[in-house]
């Protein structure tokens, strides 16, 4: 399946949910009062009241019976002991048939396996005939390995522009249409959290020098043994709690919260390398005119083009050009040698976050 692609960074939609976990929270309810409305937002994916909502945390299709996932639904499903038991049967009756033809249809598929051996890594959409693969899926995975990006849209589909969030893996406002990666088992993981400033790797430095005691390796390790556990570790006498179950990091202190994520490290594909991966992103994304030139003040009047330069900024006219089409009036933040920097579109200025110091930005139309 021929797509496009343009990739969601945290701070460009809010349709793309804020929560890092795939699972949801289920109610402390085993009844649903009639006296309660299902709550809108726990449908959605996401209600930031937890527990303390005063309303129902329940799937609002379940209670009508007509779920079509059945047993599979990621939401809570509770059954109204006040309802008749031919009614509950049925709805019975429903789940099970609805759950034994989602498991036909992936054993018709090209692969009942949530892994492939044959290779890294292989995206795939169902829109309601059966699993079909993504052509050109390295750009989607290219995406999803950044820890910053929440999802990606793909247009030219069949049933036209599709918004995946990568954090609960479905695709947005299409409630009969499913994406799925399928990976190998030599996958290797890595872990994230969100600083002040950005997305940093576990085990390596960040902003400001530090380095946690717990890497990728550990996490991944422990995220296998107990995908809903906990591991806690100490920074300067101060501790701090992953968990796995709602993807956060607590510090045990304070109680502030960090969300965390898990993402693949990126697999390049075997012919082309990263160049066939640049130029089709580009031209996946970029209109028929040529895409305008961002550049930075230097010594002596001179502008210089953003360019990517090795492991030390990965940075580039598109990248920049394609958050300032999401957001004229907002900012973005990139790393070079370390050092985060951050570029403010209104104010056309680029600040070093340590030093403070600024230089002039500017868009040339070519």
């Amino acid at each position: 399946m021929a797509s496009n692609y343009e990739d969601v960074s945290d701070e460009s939609v809010s349709d793309f949910s804020d929560s890092d976990t795939d699972s949801q929270s289920k109610s402390d309810s085993d009844s649903a009062s009639p006296q309660k409305q299902v709550c809108r937002y726990y449908n959605k994916g996401h209600c930031r009241n937890g527990k303390r909502c005063p309303d129902l945390h329940v799937c609002k299709y379940s209670l009508k019976g007509n779920c079509r996932y059945g047993a599979s639904c990621r939401l809570s499903h509770i059954l109204n002991s006040d309802r008749p038991s031919a009614q509950k049967n049925g709805e019975r009756r429903s789940r099970d048939r609805t759950t034994q033809s989602y498991r036909e249809r992936s054993r018709s598929s090209s692969s009942d396996s949530e892994t492939d051996s044959s290779k890294p890594y292989r995206w795939q959409l169902n829109l309601g005939t059966g699993w079909v693969d993504v052509e050109n899926d390295y750009v989607l995975e290219a995406q999803f390995s950044r820890p910053n990006t929440k999802g990606i849209r793909i247009f030219n589909t069949p049933c036209g522009a599709l918004s995946i969030d990568f954090t609960r893996m479905r695709i947005l406002k299409k409630d009969n249409l499913r994406v799925r990666r399928k990976g190998s088992k030599c996958n290797d993981w890595l872990w994230y959290y969100r600083g002040n400033h950005g997305w940093y790797q576990y085990g390596k430095k960040d902003a400001q020098g530090t380095v946690s005691p717990v890497d990728s390796a550990r996490l991944e390790s422990e995220f296998k043994k107990n995908s809903r556990g906990t591991v806690q570790f100490t920074i300067e006498s101060t501790d701090y709690e992953i968990r796995f179950k709602d993807m956060s990091q607590k510090n045990l202190s304070t109680s502030h919260k960090r969300r965390i994520r898990r993402r693949p490290k990126y697999v390049p594909p075997q012919v082309g390398g990263m160049n066939t991966l640049t130029n089709m992103f580009k031209t996946m994304t970029s209109s028929p005119k040529k895409t305008p030139l961002w550049q930075f003040s230097g010594r002596g009047g001179n502008w210089h083009s953003f360019k990517p330069r090795g492991s030390s900024c990965t940075l580039s006219s598109a990248d920049i050009e394609a958050e300032f089409q999401r957001n004229p009036q907002g900012s973005m933040h990139f790393t070079v040698n370390g050092e985060q920097y951050m570029l403010d579109f209104t104010k056309m200025i680029q600040t070093s976050l340590k030093t403070q110091a600024t230089r002039d930005i500017r868009r040339v139309k070519q």
